[in-house]
């Protein structure tokens, strides 16, 4: 009824197909695994030339805070790191904070980045930092879009607070900043 013959060459066929499909898989995974390996290494690079970029334009444009972005544009539920640099421009050292100030959102009126949290840092107002004379130093933040806020251009500050001096003349930079969400 059966024909041996045919039913072994079906195996063979079956074995030998199998053994090429396990090999490109492999192949296909060793690429892939590759080609994610490449793009994190290209991402360390990128994030290492941000980072020289802002200490290139502290120093050579002589200025207390670089901020590389004038406008940072994202979607909602989305993340992007920012990169600032801020240089003591004093003879002594600078004890400072970070501040983030909502100026204006898409209405007019003053908006809330803290609740819920837009930028991720532990009690961002609270840390204190401090760098010695001419010295400059890089910091990244997380933003972080909440996807419950409304569409449109928000306007923000960016403060250094000089901690040795006193309340209002204590801003010891400013730069400001637009972020644009994106729904």
């Amino acid at each position: 009824m059966f024909n041996k013959k045919a039913s072994l060459e079906i195996s063979v066929q079956a074995i030998v197909i199998v053994v090429l499909a396990m090999t490109l898989l492999g192949l296909g995974f060793g690429f892939i695994r590759g080609m994610f390996k490449n793009i994190t290494s290209t991402t360390e690079d990128v994030t290492e030339q941000v980072r020289q970029r802002v200490l290139d334009d502290l120093i050579s444009g002589d200025k207390k805070v670089s901020f590389p972005k004038t406008e940072v544009t994202i979607d909602k539920g989305g993340s992007q790191v920012l990169t600032v640099g801020i240089r003591n421009k004093k003879d002594t050292p600078l004890h400072y904070k970070m501040r983030l100030t909502p100026i204006s959102g898409p209405d007019g009126g003053v908006f809330n980045i803290d609740n819920p949290r837009w930028f991720q840092l532990e009690d961002f107002s609270k840390q204190q930092y401090t760098l010695t004379a001419a010295e400059a130093e890089v910091r990244n933040v997380r933003l972080s879009i909440p996807s419950g806020v409304s569409s449109g251009s928000y306007f923000l500050t960016f403060d250094v607070i000089d901690e040795d001096l006193p309340p209002p003349s204590n801003v010891y930079a400013q730069k400001d900043f637009f972020i644009v969400v994106r729904g």
